[in-house]
């Protein structure tokens, strides 16, 4: 008795299976690298406290010297 050939033999033969885009495919950068949370924010310097304060000692809503300075780090972010 002869052998029945499989109906899957009757679909075309693909010559190469693509089973992901380029998209995933692309490099992703670690978690440590990526993102502002990583990266290390510094303490404002003296003199960028210094020049804020100045700035708002002019600009007609200042208060005292040390009041300028204490706003003036609060604002940059070096008052914790």
């Amino acid at each position: 008795m002869a052998a029945k050939k499989s109906s899957a033999s009757k679909v075309p033969a693909v010559s190469k299976v693509v089973s992901s885009t380029p998209v995933r495919n692309s490099a992703v950068p670690p978690k440590s690298v990526a993102g502002p949370a990583s990266r290390k924010i510094s303490a404002p310097t003296f003199q960028e406290i210094a020049l804020r304060a100045y700035y708002i000692s002019h600009s007609g809503t200042g208060g005292s010297e040390d009041e300028n300075w204490f706003r003036a780090e609060r604002e940059l972010g070096g008052g914790v």
